[in-house]
């Protein structure tokens, strides 16, 4: 396959995931979505995770972006991106599957708030430790450092880490995990719906901060702050779809009703047939 074939070939996979994206979030919540593994013991791991976050949505609700969607998104996301990294020789399976099982409850007790600081990541942690507690301490270290990894502050030195030369394969995990976490929001379409979603879970606590969240110029900041992705997001297209949506993202468009504005954003991006070089 050439390599512009093989870009388009990746772009049509996002696409496709896109559109799962989307028909399952039509359905009810599979938090398991994405999880595929033969080990008795981590499977029994992500059974009682899968009922501690549906037992905390029957308790106590859910909010509107960080529920069981977005959970099951991110195990998709992380099981086809631990797939590439392992193609790659990037990661060992152990690793990937480990990985993947982190982001099953990197999200668990999560409230709806900012969590500045890392305290929802550590609230995550402690619980899925204590959900783990039968796995060995080396996989317990591992799911409570990809936990940790997936604080937003902690993206750019994550993926500085992971390009640094000497690279750990948990150095690249954490990158990896960086990516999954937000992979359906870097998506044209279904990103857009997300924004708002994480608008409306943030507007309780922060309204200044939320309203900024749907904006065209909060858009191309975030898909700036990805648009150079790992390897394997490479390999999944990442980096074509995010710079083809940033040649049609425009902040100024900010200025005009927000769905006139979405109406010249959608026809730019359709526009947008030829792919850039690949980096």
């Amino acid at each position: 396959m050439s390599l512009p074939n093989r870009v388009e070939a990746a772009l049509d996979h996002l696409e496709a995931l896109e559109k799962t994206f989307l028909k399952e979030r039509s359905a009810a919540p599979n938090p398991l979505a994405g999880w595929t593994c033969h080990d008795p013991a981590l499977n029994a791991v992500a059974l009682a995770l899968a009922h501690a976050l549906d037992d905390d949505a029957n308790r106590l609700g859910e909010p509107a972006y960080h529920n069981r969607h977005h959970v099951a998104e991110t195990v998709t996301a992380m099981a086809l991106l631990c797939a590439e990294a392992r193609r790659l020789g990037l990661v060992s399976a152990e690793l990937a599957t480990l990985g993947v099982l982190a982001m099953l409850g990197h999200d668990l007790g999560h409230d709806g708030s900012l969590g500045l600081g890392g305290a929802l990541e550590q609230r995550a942690a402690e619980r899925v430790e204590a959900l783990a507690a039968t796995l060995p301490a080396a996989d317990r270290a591992v799911l409570r450092a990809v936990i940790h990894a997936t604080e937003a502050g902690r993206v750019p030195q994550n993926l500085a880490r992971a390009r640094a030369s000497g690279a750990q394969p948990q150095d690249i995990l954490a990158a990896i995990a960086n990516e999954a976490d937000v992979l359906a929001s870097l998506l044209p379409e279904l990103g857009w719906t997300l924004s708002h979603l994480l608008a409306t879970e943030w507007c309780p606590w922060d309204a200044p901060r939320a309203a900024l969240v749907t904006s065209f110029a909060r858009r191309h900041s975030f898909l700036t702050a990805y648009a150079t992705p790992t390897p394997a997001g490479c390999a999944l297209g990442l980096h074509t779809s995010i710079a083809r949506q940033l040649a049609a993202l425009d902040p100024a468009l900010d200025r005009l009703p927000h769905a006139e504005a979405m109406a010249i954003h959608r026809s730019r991006l359709a526009s947008l047939s030829a792919p850039p070089a690949v980096p």
